[in-house]
């Protein structure tokens, strides 16, 4: 199955590029026309699925994959489907490149070397959180390499392309992969071997060690501690590229132990470790934080119920799209969503949704998203001047560059062409820096609420208010509840 650029699938997908030298098979760039973004579809080279058991495992482990639902550092999975008769997967498209490229490009090691020494580590920090939420799913990833870490604006990593993933549990006690990249693979890989969350700690590190060497200069993975050693012993630093941080050399030395079981194996404890050296370098937090499950959760929720309405399993929708709603009341997606599906089916919705929108619009003050989507059912409903005027507060509230879509959204509101709408994600710098205000502001509420200062627990809580994405975070809300009460 080859596609062209210009073709279009169930008038879902327009394509538009076609990149042959994907690590599992064909990958095309395609515009996904009812949410209006790219997305990525890959399906794997025959020789990975060559029974339909085979087939039937890799549409498995997609789902596990898609599960997984939003995540800073691991592109999202939409779903899995049958293409002209060829699994494929449809998963976050992202157009900064991989690691591998940065590499190779030496955009990686651009201006001076504390620059380009805090770019690295950000991107060790990131895989390493990524890597922990897959295996926290229970997914060995199995061709952890700088080709499979993409690059968001921001300068963190997101873990891709679970094609050779597997899952690991008691059912399943001897895992292995369909394949590997032979100089990023763990000794017990290339053996052959049963798998355990160690052998991406071992391909990870090797990841790691690209980048301080500058590029692979050893075929068997297997070697990768043997060239640590080395590469220490010849003053841990290749040229043009910053030394290799003590603390950071001894890391990579526990992730190359030959023995898995004598590997550090948790990657939450290896992300602690690389954003420790990063603050004790540059005396700042990491720009790679511990992802706020919490808070993406209904986002999380919402994304995947989008997805299956894609693949026609209302049941699952209704079902995904009330749990973002117990996590979230006023999810503005959610609420809309649900809306839209009520309105779909029976001509009209639950007044409850434009009540929660309404309370979400007056929660996050700077937000235009509430304001849209009660403009979009109110126009729906052919409350037209109430529409109109929730349309007016959304324009006025939007950045220049939301308005387009501001505007795509109200004009299919006029040809009642609205589908579900995905919500958006939240990562890169900008969110670590607001999410450790957020998390020292809920640290002063929390006080204040113990010690009965309840003025200073709603400045606090006010305060917290006005971080981008955080107004509706369920720490928030319950804190506010409280003093409420």
């Amino acid at each position: 199955m080859i596609f062209r650029a210009g073709n279009s699938i169930e008038h879902i997908y327009q394509f538009k590029e076609v990149y042959e030298g994907g690590g599992m098979g064909m990958v095309y760039r395609a515009h996904h026309i009812a949410w209006d973004i790219d997305v990525a579809i890959k399906h794997p080279r025959p020789n990975f699925l060559k029974s339909q058991s085979q087939i039937d495992e890799f549409k498995v482990e997609c789902s596990t994959w898609a599960a997984i639902g939003l995540d800073p550092y691991i592109a999202t999975c939409y779903y899995s489907l049958e293409i002209e008769g060829m699994p494929c997967v449809v998963a976050e498209f992202m157009p900064g490149g991989s690691l591998q490229d940065s590499i190779q490009r030496k955009d990686l090691y651009r201006n001076d070397e504390d620059e380009s020494l805090a770019r690295i580590l950000t991107i060790a920090a990131s895989s390493a959180w990524g890597l922990s939420r897959a295996h926290w799913a229970r997914l060995i990833h199995c061709d952890i390499k700088p080709g499979n870490m993409l690059l968001s604006e921001h300068g963190t990593a997101k873990i891709a392309d679970f094609g050779l993933a597997v899952a690991f549990r008691p059912s399943k006690p001897d895992a292995k992969a369909a394949g590997l990249t032979v100089a990023f693979a763990s000794p017990e890989q290339i053996r052959g071997e049963p798998l355990t969350p160690a052998s991406d700690v071992w391909s990870w590190a090797a990841s790691m060690l690209v980048m301080f060497n500058g590029g692979v200069t050893w075929e068997n993975g297997a070697a990768c501690g043997a060239v640590l050693a080395e590469f220490m012993n010849e003053g841990g630093k290749a040229y043009r590229i910053p030394p290799i941080p003590a603390s950071i050399a001894t890391l990579l030395g526990e992730c190359f132990r030959f023995t898995p079981d004598a590997r550090i194996s948790d990657f939450d404890q290896i992300a602690e470790r690389v954003c420790q050296c990063y603050e004790e370098l540059f005396e700042e937090p990491c720009p790679a934080s511990k992802p706020d499950l919490e808070l993406i959760s209904a986002d999380s929720l919402n994304n995947r119920s989008v997805s299956r309405f894609d693949l026609g399993d209302l049941l699952e929708v209704h079902r995904l799209l009330d749990d973002a709603l117990s996590v979230d009341p006023l999810h503005p997606e959610a609420n809309f969503n649900s809306a839209l599906l009520e309105y779909t089916a029976s001509g009209k919705y639950h007044t409850t949704f434009l009540d929660q929108l309404a309370q979400a619009a007056k929660f996050d003050l700077g937000e235009y998203r509430p304001y849209l989507y009660l403009a979009c059912l109110l126009n729906a409903d052919q409350r037209m001047q109430e529409a109109l005027d929730c349309y007016a507060k959304a324009r006025g509230i939007a950045a220049a560059h939301e308005v387009p879509e501001i505007q795509r959204l109200w004009d299919l509101s006029n040809q009642r062409k609205l589908n579900p709408i995905l919500a958006p994600p939240i990562s890169g710098e900008d969110f670590s820096h607001d999410s450790a205000r957020f998390n020292r502001l809920m640290a002063k509420s929390e006080l204040a609420i113990r010690e009965q200062r309840l003025d200073d627990a709603r400045r606090y809580l006010l305060m917290s208010g006005d971080i981008p994405g955080f107004a509706r975070h369920p720490k928030r809300r319950r804190l506010l509840q409280q003093i409420e009460v």
